[in-house]
């Protein structure tokens, strides 16, 4: 089956990585790195705080943070904008683009999170539309 932009988050999400708040950011570059994600989201599934990217640790090493002295949580992006499984993908394409990220966090009815969806989930779907098929 093919995914299209019609279709719905859930067809495409991954499932969440999860740090600790009190990680350091060498142990969130070591865990984005092992998992191949570009982001993780800080706290945990029930209740997530934030979210930390690459860009998040990449702009706080090169402003000087000390990489086993800062943590995830004075690292990350508190303000998380996030998806719905139910949504449509051209709509979180959208979304992506409102908020200037390239990670989203789905959550469900309660706040549960239930995976991610990052930029790279929706080149398929956009090529698919792009061409044609």
């Amino acid at each position: 089956m093919t995914v299209t932009l019609r279709d719905h988050a859930s067809e495409v999400i991954r499932s969440p990585v999860i740090v600790a708040p009190a990680e350091t950011l060498r142990d969130v570059s070591r865990t984005l790195w092992r998992e191949s994600v570009g982001a993780a989201i800080v706290g945990s599934i029930d209740e997530a705080v934030g979210i930390i990217s690459e860009r998040d640790v990449v702009a706080e090493l090169a402003q000087g943070a000390d990489a086993d002295a800062v943590t995830a949580q004075q690292a990350m992006t508190g303000a998380i904008a996030a998806a719905r499984p139910g949504d449509r993908l051209l709509d979180v394409i959208f979304l992506m683009l409102a908020e200037g990220v390239r990670h989203v966090p789905v959550v469900d009815e309660v706040g549960t999170v239930t995976g991610m969806v990052s930029v790279r989930d929706l080149l398929r779907p956009l090529l698919v539309e792009a061409l044609g098929e």
